[in-house]
């Protein structure tokens, strides 16, 4: 439902009252969340093709598994997929590809929450 309220000069879309009331809308569409899945699948491929170029590689494989769940869901944790790219990103920066794929993939996250 996607209501407006016009209170005076005030314009709103979202309204919450009361304690603790929290006025929610995720302000990302289905495609920029699509496609930043998109992205971490494809570096999910790729980390298993390139595992034995980085340390630890099922750790690095559980993070980015742990990015497609987090993005799956209908309210983002930007923090915890933020810091989880973070650990991903630090591990795999000596391998080219891994490199450019996490690059991708924190672009597309970051359209999320612009």
């Amino acid at each position: 439902m996607n209501q407006s309220y016009d209170v005076g000069k005030v314009k709103a879309k979202n309204v919450a009252i009361g304690n603790r009331a929290k006025a929610g809308d995720h302000t990302y569409s289905d495609a920029e969340q699509a496609e930043a899945l998109g992205q971490v699948r494809q570096l999910i491929e790729l980390l298993s093709v390139h595992a034995d170029e980085i340390n630890s590689p099922h750790e690095i494989q559980e993070y980015a598994e742990s990015v497609e769940v987090a993005l799956q869901k209908r309210k983002l944790n930007r923090a915890r997929i933020e810091s989880l790219i973070q650990k991903i990103a630090t591990a795999v920066a000596g391998v080219t590809a891994l490199a450019n794929a996490i690059d991708t993939v924190q672009t597309a996250v970051s359209r999320l929450f612009t």
